[in-house]
């Protein structure tokens, strides 16, 4: 086998930088680092971008861009849903010379530790953590043949085929779930089924939360759990542990409410909208609006409630930088609360189809897990695939 070509990422990337001078494309993009490109009136609510988009750059398919001040977080992607669009001057468009390097094989460059460490050690002393195309350009990279390539995408392939088809049966068990939902229940914030009607603050105990100081190392490597919205991915109902925990003496300092199990977690700053169960004692940050059920409400209905409305409660925010929704207001907003047995009928249709969607899950993640130790080993040319 031909020994792989250590290069310099300048030798086969190209920045582009196109301007949409006359406007004649109005496709505003934008690249996330959970969904990758994406149209930006799909996504946000109104108009995000200038009215002006003279100035923005042009992207075609096959092209990538990143967002150089979140490409640490996997702001990162390649354009393969639409022909072309713009993005703002901000983003880094470049494309690959794909006589040596094929743009399907050097997507999966960016799902790698290797590309995050190079990130890191290439945005240190930022304040933003800003990636320069200079700086990427200067990556080192492992170089395989063309030949070599095409059977490495064609195997990771067949693996995202295996979790595409995970994720679509995990979609449709949420959407038999929404549309039970809607069935036994209706529109719940205008309340077309005629049942009682109360303000969350009425028929729960709303507890948010903060950070205890980073600085005195006391608050911190406890064993009490301390969330953050980050950790809300929105696809699994229950959250039973934390990335970071606080000590008691973290939690004294704070003045924080140890939430119980059961506790609906509902973030309302950065973003608004993500919502979890706590299956174990634990406290928040300052990015959570949470619901300790009364009597009269059960969990798993305030959490579809919750979940089936993002777009209502992101109408409710406010704030020029970031939205955020208030207090004063989530606990304002009624919600028709049926007879607790009809909640509590729905609650155990909704745990029958969570323990299928539990393995299911775990299956999607074996693949993952599968694919990324693959990843590790083919695309730094420790194990080679045969030509």
């Amino acid at each position: 086998m031909c020994k792989w070509k250590k290069i310099k990422l300048k030798e086969v990337l190209t920045e582009i930088s196109e301007r949409n001078k006359n406007e004649n494309i109005k496709k505003v993009l934008s690249v996330t680092n959970s969904q990758g490109f994406i149209v930006q009136e799909d996504y946000f609510e109104g108009t995000v971008h200038s009215e002006n988009i003279s100035n923005y750059k042009i992207i075609r398919k096959k092209q990538f861009a990143y967002n150089p001040s979140r490409v640490n977080v996997g702001s990162i992607d390649i354009l393969e849903e639409y022909e072309y669009g713009v993005l703002s001057p901000m983003y880094i468009v470049f494309e690959v010379d794909k006589t040596k390097l094929l743009p399907e094989y050097f997507k999966y460059y960016f799902q790698t530790h290797e590309f995050f460490e190079n990130v890191k050690n290439n945005t240190q002393g930022s304040v933003r953590h800003s990636l320069s195309f200079k700086a990427l350009a200067n990556f080192e990279y492992l170089l395989p043949t063309i030949e070599e390539q095409e059977k490495i995408v064609k195997l990771l392939k067949n693996l995202d085929c295996i979790i595409n088809k995970y994720e679509k049966l995990l979609e449709e068990k949420n959407q038999f779930i929404k549309s039970q939902f809607v069935k036994m229940f209706g529109d719940v914030i205008n309340n077309t089924k005629n049942f009682a009607y109360k303000p969350i603050g009425q028929i729960s105990e709303i507890v948010t939360g903060t950070t205890p100081s980073t600085s005195n190392m006391e608050n911190w490597n406890g064993n009490i759990c301390w969330i953050t919205p980050a950790e809300l991915d929105n696809n699994s109902i229950y959250i039973f542990d934390t990335e970071r925990k606080i000590t008691k003496i973290g939690q004294k300092s704070k003045s924080l409410r140890l939430m119980p199990k059961g506790t609906v977690l509902f973030t309302t700053r950065a973003p608004i909208g993500k919502v979890a169960i706590t299956n174990n004692e634990m406290c928040c940050n300052q990015g959570f609006k949470n619901c300790i059920c009364k009597q009269e409400l059960n969990n798993l209905y305030l959490y579809y409630t919750l979940k089936n409305n993002t777009y209502y409660f992101n109408k409710l925010g406010a704030g020029s930088t970031f939205r955020e929704l208030s207090k004063s207001i989530f606990e304002k907003v009624k919600i028709s609360v049926p007879p607790i047995e009809l909640q509590n009928k729905f609650a155990s249709f909704v745990e029958l189809i969570n323990k299928q969607q539990i393995m299911l899950e775990q299956q999607k993640k074996n693949y993952e897990k599968l694919k990324k130790g693959l990843m590790q080993q083919l695309l730094t040319g420790k194990v080679r695939v045969k030509i």
